[in-house]
């Protein structure tokens, strides 16, 4: 024999409402959020190399003979 269904309390009913239009209003805003991140990791990304190739360039260790066509 199983037990009856718990019901839940109106509060708690409310709660979970407040919760679920929480979780459903705040995705887009997460995605937008983490698109955001993600561009930045990139932007750091790409700065952080063409510094790296600068400092690279400028102390002479990129060989560019035979390059020139």
């Amino acid at each position: 024999m199983t037990a009856p269904p718990a019901r839940l309390s109106p509060t708690a009913g409310l709660l979970n409402a407040l919760a679920r239009l929480y979780i459903r209003r705040a995705r887009p805003v997460i995605a937008a959020h983490q698109r955001a991140l993600d561009e930045a990791c990139n932007l750091n990304h790409r700065l952080r190399t063409a510094r790296d190739f600068a400092d690279t360039e400028a102390a002479g260790y990129i060989d560019r003979t035979g390059l020139e066509t």
